[in-house]
């Protein structure tokens, strides 16, 4: 008499997107959502039962979780009494509700507070929040190196930030373009970085995990050379310094993800008050004071823009290399901006 195979099937499911010490938890969560019967956990392994029904005593599957995936294999519970389709149809339930669960905890992340993401601090580097910490230190450390070279810290003049990078028409206008990055990290005092590092840690931490490193650096710089370039077309002898321009290019993308789904809707409406709080009264006051409102603004509508041209980018959780292909199409038409720009801007001033 021959033996009877039973039925089994293995399969490796990807664990993209999880951190390590959140296998376990996150694949019993996805097994209690099928309502499988938690039999044994030993290590980085859950053995569960899944339910009884008319065709079958229900299957043995045991799951493991090892470097980026885990290997699920499905048996029968009895050998008498079984259905071959479920033991194959048991991967493709886990695979779903496993997808389920990691949207979830993603979506909790996303609306965690950023002191509570962040728990290493605001100043410190950590596995979702890199970029904002190193524009910090960079600003600073520009600062710091001005003045060691004897410029002063509360009172630059327009000489030494022309010096050091400032944005100005002409100059740009003449072929130095590399202004419209450099102007990024000057700062006209300790009270103007001090105020610009206060605004950029707060919203770093709450857009940085949220877009990834990657296109948050896009961001950040493209919505920083449109700030500067509004600014050469308004003020066409200023010398322009500052990250506020970025700043609320980044606002400007915030805003534009408050108005999705990305983001739980009872923190949207919290947000969209905070932030159009800060956007309005920062362009109020500078109307009152030595203010690049010009800047501002340009910041803000290219940052708004670039959030939208980024936001399925992000619904679909694209690869690093989509990503980069993505960023350099914006940088692309960003270079495209500033050469009409720049055009415009030297036929106005008559270079």
């Amino acid at each position: 008499m021959e033996p009877v195979l039973l039925p089994e099937h293995s399969e490796e499911i990807s664990l993209d997107g999880v951190i390590p010490e959140r296998y376990m938890p996150v694949l019993q969560k996805a097994a209690t959502l099928l309502r499988w019967m938690t039999v044994a956990i030993n290590g980085n392994t859950i053995i569960c039962h899944t339910p009884y029904n008319e065709r079958s005593a229900g299957e043995i599957v045991t799951i493991t979780a090892d470097r980026k995936k885990a290997t699920l294999h499905s048996r029968p519970a009895n050998e008498y009494y079984h259905d071959a389709a479920m033991v194959r149809n048991n991967a493709i339930l886990f695979r779903k509700a496993l997808a389920q669960v990691i949207e979830e905890e993603e979506k909790a992340d996303r609306n965690l507070h950023p002191m509570h993401r962040e728990k290493y601090g605001a100043l410190l580097i950590s596995k979702s929040y890199v970029v904002t910490p190193l524009l910090v230190y960079a600003n600073t450390l520009v600062f710091i190196a001005m003045v060691l070279a004897g410029i002063s810290p509360l009172h630059p003049t327009a000489k030494s930030l022309f010096l050091w990078g400032g944005n100005l028409a002409p100059a740009v206008v003449t072929g130095q373009w590399w202004r419209l990055i450099t102007y990024m990290f000057l700062h006209g005092g300790a009270l103007h970085l001090i105020m610009n590092t206060f605004a950029l840690l707060y919203i770093g931490m709450f857009l940085e995990p949220l877009m990834g490193r990657i296109r948050f650096t896009g961001a950040y710089l493209l919505t920083g050379i449109c700030a500067g370039l509004l600014s050469i077309a308004v003020h066409t002898n200023s010398v322009g310094v500052g990250a506020s321009g970025a700043i609320f290019g980044m606002y400007g993308v915030f805003l534009s993800m408050l108005t999705t789904s990305h983001i739980q809707k009872t923190l949207r409406k919290t947000m969209m008050r905070s932030i159009l709080f800060f956007v309005v009264y920062n362009l109020l006051a500078g109307l009152q004071g030595n203010t690049d409102n010009a800047a501002h603004i340009g910041g803000l509508l290219s940052g708004i823009a670039i959030g939208y041209a980024y936001y399925p980018d992000i619904a679909r959780k694209s690869s690093h290399k989509n990503q980069l292909l993505l960023t350099g199409i914006l940088a692309l038409a960003t270079v495209v901006l500033v050469v009409a720009s720049v055009y415009l801007v030297g036929k106005t001033i008559g270079i």
